[in-house]
């Protein structure tokens, strides 16, 4: 386990401490004996020098145990006077009968120095007393030796006093250490660690972690910098997570589908629209391009702009029949390497059938206008002919001809109307919702129809509800009008129109069903379209303008309602008239 900053700084310090003291303390013990030892031996060569000069002048007066004792008492040391052979004449520290066993000492180091340069000097254990003594010799001119010895002792116990002092110097300097390591713990290791734990925090993603301003003043600065920074990055964060919000909610607002790609050719991002055009279900993060959609031109597109390359629109149809306009635009780095591609997918297919329809309207409007002034021309140029050859002239052929002109201009006009009313419809008006007798409303328009009705001997039954609805009178009486004209044109002579009103879930349905010849049931789809005619001589044989049902279909869905058919051929036509919930009540009754 790594130590801490203090824990680290103690034991360097208590390290080096001890290594310090422990060489001065060798280094000291080894001066200091050496310093003692050589002035001890200096002072006993000197008192060797004076004992031998002493025993030189009581030769023959005092033999050799009594000089060594004199001598010993006097300098207060042992003293051993050797002779030539080796043999121990005198000791101070023996008595006369122990000196007579003594072995010889001849083979003592200071005694053979001495007789080889004149004095001699050792230091031995002595195993006797248990202490170290130093030994000093210096030879009479008879080749007998005087030796004078003194305990190393007090050296020991001085040399041990200071080893005791160096531990206790080292044990202050060790609490000495421990207590820098605190106040290293305190003001700089617990501050340090506390920043490491909001540096931990912080780049685990915890932008709201402080760093505490504690320990010295440097300390401090260094945690309100950092403070700083901190707050400038959550700032920035904080900008760089809504920008990445509001991109992310823009992205999956638009009704165009996004799909971003990496330089794996991997899709990394992609919006909701994408999902509902491609028909995708599943996460699509990791997919390929030929996963999304089976296109080439896709997947090329996508490589082309991940290499940099301007790649033109591509339009391309999917399974379902959605025909989409895709276009495809790297993302480049500062460097302008492409690092990602942003394909966009547009949905076209309401605006090409809208393009289509609106081709189609003009070639039907062209058509419809075609065919009466056509005959209109023609009748016209025939009687302009016979007025010219008045010889030619037939006075009920003219009527008929006139009658044919005014057909086709009463045609024309309808025409007219039914198309201003069709562009009124279309270019959204506001809608004037007000309270409608539903079931007066529908009286009126079959009473208006009596001729047409009574003509095809056709019965009309009226089950409506007398309540209000809030609706658009106007349009709610166009739509009714068209629908009700419906059901009398295409039914067959002898018929029957049941119109039908009721309260639904979520609003008021009004059914207006036939027995005419019905509809297959391949142009239910198409019936509401603008000119379109599942018979088309027998509307125009009708009146009709082939706007009908468009119209009511307009009008219907202008007030957030629906229109809807279902018929069966042989049998008859239903048109349901949806208008969502208002505040239906009870009709008030006139007096």
């Amino acid at each position: 386990m790594a130590l801490r900053l203090h824990s680290r700084l103690v034991a360097l310090n208590v390290a080096a401490m001890g290594v310090i003291l422990l060489l001065l303390g060798y280094f000291l013990a080894t001066s200091l004996r050496a310093s003692f030892e050589a002035e001890i031996e200096d002072q006993l060569l000197k008192s060797a020098n004076l004992a031998r000069t002493y025993i030189q002048m009581h030769t023959g007066s005092r033999d050799s145990v009594d000089l060594a004792e004199s001598i010993a008492d006097s300098l207060q040391v042992r003293v051993t006077i050797i002779a030539a052979d080796g043999r121990v004449l005198g000791d101070s520290d023996l008595t006369r009968d122990a000196i007579a066993g003594v072995e010889n000492h001849s083979d003592r180091p200071e005694v053979i120095q001495a007789r080889e340069i004149g004095r001699g000097a050792s230091i031995r254990w002595n195993a006797t007393v248990g202490v170290p003594f130093i030994y000093v010799a210096t030879i009479f001119d008879d080749g007998s030796v005087l030796r004078l010895a003194m305990p190393l002792g007090a050296v020991e116990n001085l040399i041990g006093g200071l080893r005791w002092q160096l531990v206790l110097a080292m044990l202050v300097a060790i609490a000495t250490a421990l207590t820098f390591g605190y106040m290293v713990y305190a003001v700089v290791s617990r501050p340090l660690r506390r920043m490491a734990d909001a540096f931990h925090e912080l780049a685990a993603g915890n932008l709201n972690s402080e760093f505490p301003e504690v320990g010295d003043r440097d300390m401090g600065v260094m945690a309100s910098s950092l403070n700083a920074m901190a707050r400038s990055l959550r700032g920035k964060m904080e900008e760089l997570q809504d920008d990445k919000m509001r991109t992310e909610a823009i992205v999956a607002a638009m009704s165009a589908g996004v799909v971003v790609f990496d330089r794996e050719v991997r899709v990394v991002l992609a919006n909701q629209s994408i999902r509902q055009l491609l028909d995708i279900h599943g996460d699509i993060t990791g997919r390929l391009p030929m996963e999304l959609v089976r296109h080439p031109s896709i997947d090329l597109a996508v490589r082309e702009a991940l290499r940099g390359s301007d790649v033109p629109p591509i339009d391309l149809m999917t399974g379902s029949g959605r025909i989409l306009l895709a276009k495809a635009a790297p993302v480049r780095t500062l460097s302008g390497h492409a690092e990602l591609v942003v394909m966009t997918f547009h949905d076209l297919t309401e605006v090409r059938r809208i393009e289509r329809m609106r081709k189609d309207f003009i070639g039907n409007v062209s058509h419809e206008f075609k065919t009466p002034l056509t005959s209109i021309r023609g009748y016209a140029e025939t009687l302009l002919n016979s007025e010219l050859n008045s010889k030619e002239r037939d006075p009920a052929l003219t009527r008929e001809f006139l009658g044919a002109i005014e057909r086709n201009s009463v045609l024309l006009q309808a025409l007219v109307d039914d198309l201003l009313v069709l562009a009124r419809l279309e270019a959204e008006l506001p809608v004037e919702r007000q309270p409608v007798r539903i079931r007066e409303l529908v009286e009126e328009h079959v009473q208006t129809r009596m001729p047409q009705i009574r003509e095809k001997d056709i019965a009309v039954e009226v089950e409506c509800p007398a309540i209000e609805i809030m609706a658009d009178g106007s349009r709610l009486a166009r739509a009714i009008s068209n629908l009700l004209d419906n059901a009398i044109h295409y039914n067959r002579a002898g018929g029957h129109v049941r119109i039908t009103g009721r309260v639904v879930s979520g609003g008021f349905a009004l059914d207006i069903a036939d027995t005419g010849v019905g509809i297959p049931q391949e142009h239910l789809a198409r019936v509401f379209e603008r000119f379109y005619r599942v018979e088309k001589s027998r509307s125009r044989e009708a009146g009709g303008t082939g706007l009908g049902l468009a119209i009511a279909k307009h009008a219907v869905e202008s007030q957030g309602g629906s229109t809807s058919v279902s018929s069966k051929v042989g049998t008859g036509s239903t048109f349901t008239i949806f208008l969502p919930a208002g505040h239906e009540s009870p009709a008030a009754t006139s007096a």
